[in-house]
């Protein structure tokens, strides 16, 4: 039987980063951190960029205006953020609708932190102009559900300068 030739969807790899290459590396390559309280402490009130990661590898990247807040705002409960309402959502199995709310405090933000003490991070530092362009393409390249070529990933890509 002869079996048609199914063209492979490319993927946005490292290379795809342009310049940005090193600066991506770094931040994925690199030694992390435990995602704790006492984790954080030594950070600065310092734009830069933040990957989280778990033990398969990086799940969340974000721009952070300030690594020091935004790092202890994900390590314990009492803060809304995007990284906890997810771990919420996806790891936890809450409802989308009021994941947030609950994700601040009570039993499940008990269950977040939990989760998130497992977690490890590292940041680099990075332009504060460009911060959310490179954490839009970091996170592209660094997910497999989003490195195809659709049009979200190409803008992505095409907003480094």
């Amino acid at each position: 039987m002869i079996r048609p030739i199914i063209p492979q969807m490319s993927t946005f790899t490292p290379k795809h980063l342009g310049k940005w290459e090193n600066l991506y590396r770094d931040l994925i390559e690199g030694e992390t951190q435990p995602l704790t309280t006492e984790g954080t402490w030594m950070l600065g009130e310092k734009p830069g960029l933040l990957a989280i990661f778990d033990e398969t590898g990086p799940v969340f990247i974000t721009a952070a205006a300030n690594i020091a807040r935004e790092t202890r705002t994900y390590a314990k409960g009492g803060y809304t953020s995007e990284l906890r309402t997810l771990i919420a959502i996806h790891d936890l199995g809450a409802a989308p609708r009021n994941a947030e709310a609950r994700a601040k405090s009570g039993p499940l933000a008990e269950r977040i932190n939990k989760a998130a003490s497992k977690m490890r991070y590292r940041v680099a530092p990075a332009p504060a102009s460009l911060l959310e362009n490179l954490a839009n393409a970091f996170t592209v390249v660094a997910d497999p559900r989003l490195n195809g070529p659709t049009a979200r990933a190409n803008q992505a890509i095409d907003a480094l300068p």
